[in-house]
């Protein structure tokens, strides 16, 4: 249920910042959720779109970009993507292991982020 706390801060993050800018009316918002954050982007949309009933941002679109995984390996220097396809928690761990040495010392460098990058407002 960790999806709607965050839908909650975005949803107060946007109304703060359309008050703050004279909005009328939100148009939409842009999220961008990394693969490695282990949010379910479709249930934090839902929660947003719930959460803006009543609102200035009622009807608003919610755009999500999936921003992909990239690590660094410490050991070798490797740079680039280790994600598997699957949504598997398990599959998930092996993120963290280095796909050219083995090394169990990667860096995650992106993938992990949950931002609120734009809103288009009408004042």
């Amino acid at each position: 249920m960790h999806e709607f706390s965050i839908a909650s801060e975005i949803v107060r993050n946007v109304l703060d910042v359309a008050e703050k800018n004279s909005a009328r009316k939100i148009l939409s918002i842009r999220l961008d959720i990394g693969e490695l954050s282990l949010i379910n982007v479709e249930q934090v949309a839902h929660w947003v779109q719930a959460l803006f009933k009543g609102t200035m941002a009622e009807g608003a679109e919610v755009k999500i970009k999936t921003i992909k995984a990239a690590v660094q390996c410490q050991s070798c220097g490797y740079k680039g993507r280790n994600i598997p396809d699957s949504r598997d928690i398990v599959q998930h761990f092996a993120a963290f292991i280095c796909p050219k040495c083995g090394s169990p010392g990667v860096k995650i460098e992106k993938g992990r982020e949950c931002m609120l990058r734009k809103i288009q407002a009408e004042r």
